[in-house]
């Protein structure tokens, strides 16, 4: 028995090590689910360029590109575009994520507008030993096959596209935001939270203006930009690092503070956190079911299904505060005009956002997809 064990062994890590010797080229030419990937890359060389040892290579198999058919008509830049944000700067063996653990990754395709070390994508282990990985623009894959390491590092295999991040307006527009995208505007600080470096922001959703009513309506322009800044944070802050008590410091200048109770559930001051982790072009955004106010900081309650707004005037509405100052075409942080875009998983409302990201999606042909300031067919 000893014996048979030990030459099982010997057998397994021999057969490993055979592996681990293989090239990136053997490792997609030899997998028959990569052959399109593996087309791509040897019609576009540029895609695997730069990529340095210890790399993680995120594959999607040929399903993937079967219901994204029109993928492969774009340019060549946008193509090698596309797929460089599924190379990983960094070794991530299935194997060794934890359950419920995000990690977020740094990607080989350049930031379309500003975060260091070029854009992101998260990894989540769930149950089931289901893993998961969303991109920007609400995409999302599932590992289908694991940990096939070549000399360079290792390939996941995934079963749908990864689209790169947007900036904030055509986040904004994808997650049905309108009420914070036009807060932005009427605010006049979106070419600033476009554009300025490794930002984490925090977005309330729709209701959570609606809640306050004129309240913030009739604020000036520059009462409101104080109010929108106490939202942002002038550093890349994912929800990893919302242990209880910590305490951020936001452009504006106030403190924002974490706190979570018993139930796992995360407060940031008076606002429970709805969803978080969303990447976007130069940073990572939050959403939040409450309005926060720098003069008052609020206590959360954890009995509550949606916090109380924390402005002494608040008197709900109907409608969707600042909707009317959303720009019908907007000017992406690369100078280009970003048209608004649609995927799969666009909730109706902001409410439904949580659910939203745990839907498992692909895209549809013909989906228009905006990137870098332009608009391509994915």
């Amino acid at each position: 028995m000893r014996n048979s064990s030990w030459r099982s062994l010997l057998a397994t890590s021999l057969f490993a090590a055979g592996l681990q010797a293989q090239t990136l080229d053997s490792v997609l030419s030899g997998e028959k689910t990569l052959s399109t990937f593996y087309s791509l890359v040897q019609k576009y060389p540029d895609i695997i360029k730069g990529l340095p040892s210890g790399a993680t290579v995120l594959a999607p198999n040929n399903a993937a590109f079967v219901r994204n058919d029109q993928f492969v008509k774009n340019s060549p830049d946008f193509i090698t575009s596309v797929l460089q944000y599924h190379m990983l700067q960094t070794k991530v063996l299935a194997g060794n994520l934890v359950a419920g653990t995000p990690v977020f990754t740094d990607t080989l395709l350049p930031s379309w507008t500003n975060i260091t070390g070029g854009l992101r994508v998260e990894i989540l282990k769930q149950g089931g030993n289901v893993v998961a990985l969303v991109g920007g623009q609400g995409s999302r894959s599932t590992l289908v096959q694991g940990d096939l390491p070549f000399t360079g590092g290792v390939v996941q295999i995934i079963d749908a596209l990864l689209v790169p991040p947007g900036n904030i307006t055509i986040t904004c527009q994808e997650y049905n935001f309108t009420s914070f995208e036009g807060a932005l505007y009427a605010a006049d600080v979106l070419a600033k939270d476009s554009t300025t470096a490794n930002l984490t922001i925090f977005a309330p959703q729709n209701a959570a203006f609606q809640a306050l009513g004129s309240a913030i309506t009739s604020m000036s322009s520059s009462d409101l930009a104080k109010i929108m800044d106490f939202h942002t944070l002038n550093e890349v802050i994912y929800s990893t690092s919302f242990e209880n008590n910590t305490e951020f410091t936001t452009i504006e200048g106030g403190k924002l503070t974490v706190s979570r109770t018993g139930n796992n559930a995360i407060f940031i001051n008076s606002a429970q956190l709805l969803a978080p982790d969303i990447m976007i072009g130069n940073g990572v955004l939050h959403v939040v079911d409450n309005v926060l106010n720098p003069s008052s900081s609020g206590t959360p309650v954890e009995s509550l299904a949606t916090q109380m707004p924390v402005f002494a005037s608040a008197s709900s509405v109907t409608n969707l505060p600042f909707t009317s100052n959303i720009l019908v075409s907007t000017t992406s942080a690369s100078g280009g005009t970003a048209l608004p875009t649609t995927t799969s998983v666009k909730s109706s409302s902001s409410k439904a956002l949580a659910a939203a990201i745990a839907r498992e999606t692909g895209f549809a042909a013909g989906l228009m997809v905006a990137i870098g300031g332009a608009a391509m067919l994915i």
